[in-house]
């Protein structure tokens, strides 16, 4: 079966009416913005296609590096196509959305300039499952809706502006199932920490049951990262890779800053720990029996943390709904 929509005019793009917003077509090459901050500007695809029990959809855009706000790439009606927070579909952000409100947090990494996001329509029997993608990695099925005879196109919804290529490849992807996801460096990602030890001795800091701390690695330019930490406050600095020292990286670690909520009593010495990460002075990835832990290292404070696997085993169930 062939992606009807290969064949198909890539420059019959049109917006929602909102007044003041912009949107301009080169090719493939789609530009568009919203007027006013905080009112988000859609445009679909004006495709003839019926989309009939059995058929498939699928398109993907590049983000170029004018992307200034937020985008969703998804599907709608023509029924159900309108201005601003009006419009109603089926969209991915980095969450799913159907356009006015989030359905379901933390699907994905927000797209980003330069990333490929894709979505598949399936109509199986008496089912509608949409399936989202991000630089080649499944996110698995979003939506999975009970069979229907509306036609859906491919819509943008910007709050802000943004630059993209559209293109829609012959063939399907291979699957729709969830994919673990993979980086380019060994640090980038959601980590877990396992152990924590302070003091001039290093004495092992308790982390109390149930409680998780989560770092997470942004890689913001070469050898630069953003870092988070979320005990009960998000505590965020910068990290640079500096140099080598001995098997680990040398880094520098910029001041922390956090939110401002008061922990529990339980939570406040991971708290202060957390906040000496500005003394780190050295990192590594240990491969020692294929374990792979973050190691942490600073004159008075050691962090041992293992990755978090984000896999099809993480999947949740589809909504079924995104009205």
């Amino acid at each position: 079966m062939t992606n009807p929509l290969s064949n198909y005019d890539a420059s019959k793009w049109i917006g929602d009416g909102s007044e003041g917003a912009t949107l301009a077509v080169d090719g493939s090459t789609v530009t568009f913005g919203s007027a006013r901050c905080g009112t988000p500007y859609n445009v679909r695809l004006v495709s003839p296609l019926a989309n009939p029990s059995g058929s498939a959809l699928y398109y993907e855009v590049e983000l170029g590096e004018a992307l200034e706000g937020s985008i969703a790439v998804g599907l709608v009606t023509a029924t159900e196509f309108k201005p601003g927070w009006g419009t109603r579909g089926m969209f991915y952000n980095g969450n799913l959305t159907n356009g006015n409100a989030g359905l379901r947090i933390g699907v994905g990494d927000r797209p980003k300039p330069g990333d490929r996001v894709g979505v598949y329509l399936r109509r199986d029997g008496d089912a509608c499952r949409v399936a989202y993608y991000l630089n080649d990695r499944c996110l698995g099925v979003g939506f999975a809706l009970a069979a229907s005879p509306d036609a859906f196109h491919p819509c943008l919804h910007v709050d802000g502006k943004a630059t993209l290529t559209y293109s829609a490849p012959s063939a399907f992807p291979a699957t729709t199932s969830r994919q673990p996801a993979s980086f380019r460096d060994p640090y980038s990602g959601e980590w877990l920490l396992k152990k924590a030890f302070t003091g001039p001795e290093l004495h092992e800091l308790p982390i109390p049951e149930g409680v998780k701390v989560v770092l997470t690695f942004g890689l913001a330019e070469q050898k630069h990262y953003h870092l988070s930490i979320k005990v009960a406050n998000t505590l965020r600095c910068t990290v640079e890779i500096t140099g080598k020292m001995e098997n680990f990286d040398a880094i520098k670690v910029g001041p922390t800053s956090s939110t401002l909520m008061m922990p529990p009593q339980e939570l406040r010495p991971l708290e202060a720990f957390a906040a000496s990460a500005s003394t780190f002075y050295k990192m590594i990835v240990s491969s020692d029996g294929g374990v792979g832990d973050l190691i942490m290292t600073g004159p008075a404070a050691e962090m041992i943390c293992e990755r978090i696997v984000d896999d099809e085993t993480n999947s949740v169930s589809p909504l079924k709904s995104y009205l």
